[in-house]
């Protein structure tokens, strides 16, 4: 199974307004719309240090086209909180080009697990991980990171290619600690067509530990040794003949 991790930053919109609070901006009032300045992806399981980037001010004039390919070829992407932000915006940038979709892939949005699972005092992706140590953001200057960026200062475009790539390798760690705790996770058995191996980490060293109930059927259930995740058997090794129903 192929699993891209991704993460992309954009340029705020440009409007004019006559406040500062609390303000309704209406369309003849937008100067500019926002749009994808830069993306990070990397493959999972992919040698330390390895990355793609494609931003607005490299010079290729095809950074949408080279992230459209990524997840062409992807089977899975990771992303933290991608499902609202950051996949609906590539969508916009491939259809304002006239593009067609990529190839369908699964989406892991690692801020649904820990929406799901934990109740930590803050939610956003530098807390997480600082709290988890597993290492924090780059830290920058704020608006006028982004400022710099859009008049071309190559100084802020360099911090913001390793803020981006930064938040990639964030995700790489992330990942790892939530996977035990995913539910529905792909299951890597329908991609390797292995059996007898964790369908979450794809690893063979699986120790059967009791059974696992439905209301038709019984399973053998497994821990798997290497990330720590909880399957079952695929077949049941006991089904009930009851029907459900009233007598």
């Amino acid at each position: 199974m192929k699993t891209l991790m991704l993460d992309i930053e954009t340029y705020p919109h440009k409007a004019y307004c006559w406040g500062l609070f609390d303000q309704r901006i209406g369309l003849n009032q937008i100067v500019e719309a926002g749009r994808t300045a830069c993306w990070a992806a990397r493959w999972v399981g992919a040698p330390k240090g390895e990355f793609f980037f494609g931003a607005e001010w490299d010079g290729t004039n095809d950074y949408i086209g080279r992230i459209w390919d990524l997840l062409d070829e992807a089977d899975a992407v990771i992303h933290y909180n991608g499902k609202k932000f950051d996949v609906p915006t590539l969508n916009w940038e491939f259809l304002q080009m006239d593009g067609t979709p990529p190839a369908p892939y699964r989406e892991i949005d690692l801020l649904q697990t820990v929406r799901q699972k934990f109740k930590p005092a803050s939610r956003k992706l530098d807390y997480v991980a600082q709290q988890l140590g597993i290492g924090q953001k780059v830290e920058h200057e704020g608006m006028k990171l982004w400022q710099g960026c859009m008049d071309g200062d190559k100084d802020c475009q360099k911090r913001m290619e390793r803020y981006n790539i930064q938040d990639v390798f964030l995700l790489e760690e992330l990942y790892e600690k939530l996977l035990p705790w995913m539910t529905n996770h792909p299951n890597r058995q329908l991609y390797s067509g292995e059996r007898d191996t964790c369908p979450s980490c794809g690893g063979k060293h699986i120790q059967y530990r009791g059974y696992s109930y439905t209301n038709a059927a019984k399973y053998r259930r497994f821990r798997c040794e290497s990330c720590g995740s909880w399957g079952k058997s695929p077949k049941a090794v006991d089904k009930s003949n009851l029907r459900g129903g009233n007598v």
